[in-house]
């Protein structure tokens, strides 16, 4: 039987400074944690044969993951677990007095209670895929490997999520023979309200401070709510030939009127998409 990322956690355990978010060690039981890493699969069943680029993340989604019974069961009921109505209603739970501090208005967007909110399986294709205007809440649970590291790089700068996303979490499966440094997530907050997001959703780090470092490590689960200012990035990882490996989650919803914040585009990224419309370029 699967088990709940959120299990052994409180919503008392949510920290809100310097945005929502849990950062919990030891997040499943160490029994079951020590079945899913002995399953975790190969960089070959996620990426592909390789060769694999420095640094470079690969994921393999649910839908993919479900469908695959080389894939251990133990893992593809942990995903359909995080896929499924079941999972949303205890999400929205959890973190319902963060929700209402964030979005107080959403249960007048989305027309409905919270508790109501209906779940699917996320598909490739964002809104141009029919099957993911179907329910409230896409859920998705990935497999995540970062390749090994020829030459020191971070995976990921400081950064946002896609404003589609109502909340997101990681759960660390470090190898135990894994000796990098690196790799940690870190947590940022604003400094100046003159911020901008770049196309990529990165914010300059002049416009920012870190406030938390989350080592990677195994059994580590760190999940929080998307708000403009979650920003959090990865540390540069050190050569090695073992992959990071880590499984994320993801809740997005396609039929909300607007995403769930809006996005502060640099000046010039403003003037370019203004000029866009201005001759007709989508």
């Amino acid at each position: 039987m699967s088990q709940s990322i959120l299990a052994r956690i409180t919503p008392d355990q949510i920290v809100y400074d310097p945005y929502p978010h849990i950062c919990v060690q030891d997040a499943l039981a160490p029994d079951y944690y020590a079945e899913l890493d002995a399953a975790y699969p190969q960089i070959q069943t996620i990426a592909g044969p390789g060769p694999y680029a420095n640094n470079r993340l690969y994921n393999l989604r649910a839908q993919h993951v479900l469908d695959n019974p080389g894939i251990p069961k133990i893992w593809r009921d942990f995903f359909a677990y995080h896929c499924s109505q079941e999972f949303l209603k205890e999400a929205v739970a959890f973190w319902r007095p963060a929700i209402d501090q964030a979005f107080p208005d959403l249960e007048d967007r989305f027309g409905k209670p919270l508790t109501e909110l209906t779940a699917a399986m996320r598909q490739r294709g964002r809104t141009k895929t029919p099957a993911n205007l179907l329910a409230d809440c896409m859920l998705d649970c990935q497999f995540g490997v970062n390749s090994p590291v020829t030459q020191t790089t971070s995976v990921r700068v400081p950064h946002v999520d896609n404003p589609a996303k109502l909340f997101a979490g990681i759960l660390y499966f470090r190898s135990r023979d894994d000796r990098s440094t690196g790799g940690d997530l870190n947590l940022y907050r604003l400094k100046s309200d003159r911020y901008y997001h770049t196309k990529d959703l990165d914010v300059p780090e002049r416009f920012i401070e870190r406030v938390k470092q989350v080592p990677y490590s195994a059994n580590t689960l760190i999940m929080w709510i998307n708000v403009p200012h979650s920003l959090h990035g990865v540390t540069p990882r050190s050569v090695t030939d073992i992959p990071r490996r880590y499984v994320n989650f993801v809740s997005e919803s396609y039929t909300l009127q607007g995403d769930f914040f809006p996005v502060k585009y640099s000046p010039s990224h403003r003037l370019i998409g203004t000029l866009k419309r201005m001759v007709g370029v989508t």
